[in-house]
């Protein structure tokens, strides 16, 4: 039976992170891929009307919505007293937002919200309309720190989809019912990771010597992406460079970077510590380093990075948190550590510098792994099937039909 454009479910994909992080990356790899399913008519708003995200999605295809207004993603960077003033401050901002919400959802079927903001918003927003309450589908990218009121909120929603089997236990274990929740693994573009990776770097990099380069790759210099941890296990690793991203004059990274740049001054590690600031070139710089390490300290929800790692063969070392073990395949695509312990991750550094037929091996296992699961294909045809059963109520009047879409569905729902 064809899907006409009349009958497919209308989805509207939201994006409000106040970083361009993991879940913007994410969502401007897959979402291409969902606009090809036939049974969804898919549309994007970025809730603060930022101009570069409305363009960014619009230039690779997407249906964007205007929500009508512009206003900062940052509710505030202090605490206590000055947080407070700042969140009201913000409150008439967010009532706007709501509001180009509410007439928003009201074209359509499932709104489709990725980060806790978003899903507060949304269901704010659906609860104003008594006539049309769209469902709400939560992609979550994570858990770590979730606050009080998640449990709540999600579940208000239609389906929740969990990124790993990780962020899946963790919401099980918050009480939601199991047949809300999807395992939706991840997914990584490889053509888009390795055609990068082959550009040389748009600035130069250190000079690297014997016996290897480990690289840490991260946007923002921040304690739970375990730098530190990193730096101290350097100190037992003679010889070995240690490459860092992130931006090394964000403010409130300030006293962290102060942190590292204090361990990186310490006689054992003179000359061997280079912070590469921000670097959009980001595969260029991974392909140019031996070794990537993910010491996380925090529960990763998934961990993006050590996956586009292992699509590039490198060997990669990660921590033993959230669901990062995971994407390693439990150790049987990459070394896990605990980043607590400085010896465990250098004993793990040396065996990757002195074995390096072994460390190749690795690398070969973590490509084929990462291939194997964490394709867009793979990723598309089940998210899509979540969003095309997601539909809450029963379609209002709709347009007439204009066209025809294909004739058969080629995604599988989801089990």
């Amino acid at each position: 039976m064809p899907y006409t454009l009349a009958a497919r479910t209308r989805v509207l994909s939201t994006f409000g992170a106040a970083f361009d992080g993991g879940t913007h990356r994410v969502l401007a790899d897959g979402l291409p891929h969902l606009n090809r399913d036939p049974r969804l008519r898919l549309s994007f708003a970025d809730l603060y009307g930022r101009p570069q995200f409305l363009h960014e999605f619009a230039e690779i295809g997407i249906a964007t919505r205007d929500l009508g207004v512009q206003c900062p993603p940052f509710i505030s960077f202090r605490s206590g007293l000055g947080r407070l003033v700042d969140s009201l401050r913000a409150v008439p901002d967010h009532w706007r937002i709501v509001a180009g919400l509410r007439r928003a959802l009201q074209q359509e079927d499932v709104v489709y919200v990725h980060t806790y903001k978003e899903l507060v918003l949304a269901t704010v927003a659906r609860s104003l309309d008594r006539i049309r309450r769209p469902a709400i589908v939560w992609h979550c990218h994570g858990l770590d720190g979730a606050p009080p009121f998640a449990r709540t909120f999600a579940r208000g929603c239609r389906c929740v989809i969990a990124i790993s089997g990780f962020v899946a236990g963790t919401l099980a274990g918050m009480g939601l019912p199991p047949a809300q929740i999807r395992t939706v693994v991840n997914a990584v573009d490889f053509d888009r990771v390795r055609a990068s990776a082959a550009i040389p770097p748009a600035s130069p990099l250190p000079r690297p010597v014997a016996p290897g380069v480990v690289l840490l790759p991260a946007a923002s210099l921040r304690p739970a992406k375990g730098m530190h941890a990193l730096l101290q296990a350097a100190k037992l690793v003679p010889g070995a460079q240690v490459w860092l991203t992130g931006d090394t004059h964000d403010p409130a990274a300030a006293q962290y970077v102060k942190q590292l740049l204090a361990i990186a001054s310490s006689p054992e590690l003179t000359g061997r510590v280079h912070f590469l600031g921000f670097r959009p070139d980001i595969y260029s710089v991974m392909q140019a380093a031996d070794i990537v390490c993910v010491p996380s300290t925090y529960l990763e929800g998934f961990g993006l990075v050590a996956a586009e790692a292992m699509c590039l063969g490198k060997p990669v070392i990660v921590s033993n948190r959230g669901a990062l073990p995971e994407v390693a395949a439990h150790g049987e695509a990459a070394l896990v550590i605990d980043p607590h312990e400085p010896a465990s991750l250098a004993k793990a550094i040396e065996k990757l510098i002195v074995q390096k037929n072994y460390a190749s091996r690795l690398g070969i296992a973590a490509r084929t792994s990462a291939i194997e699961r964490f394709s867009y294909v793979r990723w598309a045809r089940e998210v899509g099937a979540v969003l095309a059963a997601g539909a809450a109520v029963a379609p209002t009047v709709r347009q007439p039909i204009t066209d025809t879409v294909s004739t058969e569905s080629p995604y599988e729902s989801v089990r």
